[in-house]
């Protein structure tokens, strides 16, 4: 019988001493412990801890490349960011509903442009404007649900079609005053990208990126060996589903829970991913992972299908050509949880 699951703190530990966030999947420790030729760093960003490793490199240009992705990666966080205030996410916030058009940085407008794609393809699940649904809290000690009136008013807010891109010009309006956008669910994975295009750039041929459990890899880890990727259950969320081995020409592992970033009430579970059509946390599925070969196939479809439950998840996974998907919810008796994998990745999973 499974455990009751619980919110997980944001700090977990790992064996080894290695110390990462509680995510839905993270990268395990290099079984090689021969010459030290793998390098780590850990930094947040985009509210969340970051993990960048290299390997098979000396460490003066593992030294360089990191600094310089990190700059990058930074950068992108920073402009994309709904909590800095003055960026330009910020300043398209207050222009909404004024009929101004802001010219944008071309990375941010990429970004913009891939979650209204997606917002349409997933016919609103995913709506970057879920932002607009203010008064939500989930940080530790200061946990908030806004009432039903707040949520009401705010509805109206909610709509992908509120955001109106020019894209040769590089430009983007909002249609309504107090519309703003969340780019949570479509920016990450582009950031990590970025990050990994200039470990690249700077010679770097393997390395992984791990952020709040969206996981990117390039080549190899020490010793020629595969990256080692662990999945967490979504059912008993402390407690590891399996290992997967992630291939050498690269991969995408991305991942959703509503079990991070979350609290309880009389029985009943509020977390961050939020139904654009409501304000209220999705329901029907406890966890997700989607893994690719990159980051378009895969991008924002975690809190789309999160929202829509498992079988619409489903459907859109079969129209995803190479994508795998691992998905946990409600089953058919009280208090029961399914388990579904798809038939790739469940060939690919080393059970824990």
């Amino acid at each position: 019988m499974m455990q009751r699951r619980q919110c997980l703190r944001r700090l977990g530990q790992l064996a080894g001493g290695l110390q990462l966030m509680a995510w839905s999947a993270v990268a395990l420790p290099s079984h090689a412990r021969g010459a030290a030729t793998a390098w780590q760093e850990s930094r947040v960003l985009m509210g969340t801890r970051v993990d960048l490793t290299v390997s098979a490199v000396p460490e003066a240009l593992a030294r360089v490349a990191m600094a310089r992705a990190w700059d990058r990666m930074s950068a992108l966080a920073a402009m994309m960011s709904r909590f800095e205030a003055g960026n330009p996410l910020d300043r398209l916030a207050n222009a909404a509903g004024q009929g101004q058009v802001l010219p944008l940085p071309g990375e941010l407008m990429a970004v913009l442009h891939a979650a209204l794609q997606r917002a349409q393809d997933s016919g609103g699940r995913y709506d970057p404007t879920v932002g607009s649904y203010q008064g939500w809290d989930f940080r530790p000690g200061m946990e908030h649900r806004p009432g039903e009136g707040e949520l009401q008013a705010q509805r109206p807010l909610s709509g992908w079609r509120h955001l109106t891109l020019d894209l040769r010009r590089q430009r983007a309006s909002l249609d309504r005053a107090g519309v703003r956008l969340d780019l949570g669910g479509a920016a990450k994975l582009p950031i990590l990208e970025a990050g990994l295009a200039v470990l690249r750039e700077k010679g770097v041929a393997n390395a992984l990126l791990n952020g709040g459990g969206d996981i990117l890899t390039l080549g190899q880890a020490e010793a020629g060996r595969p990256w080692h990727v662990a999945l967490r259950d979504p059912r008993e969320p402390t407690r590891w589903l399996g290992v997967l081995d992630m291939p050498a020409s690269g991969a995408v592992l991305a991942a959703s829970g509503d079990y991070e970033r979350c609290f309880e009430r009389q029985g009943r579970r509020f977390h961050h991913i939020l139904d654009p059509r409501s304000g209220e946390p999705s329901q029907g599925l406890h966890g997700l992972a989607l893994l690719g070969r990159s980051v378009a196939e895969l991008n924002a479809w975690g809190p789309a299908m999160m929202v829509a439950g498992p079988a619409q998840a489903r459907r859109w996974a079969q129209g995803l050509q190479g994508v795998e998907l691992m998905l946990a919810g409600p089953g058919e008796g009280q208090g029961s949880q399914q388990l579904w994998t798809s038939a790739g990745l469940a060939r690919q999973l080393q059970r824990a």
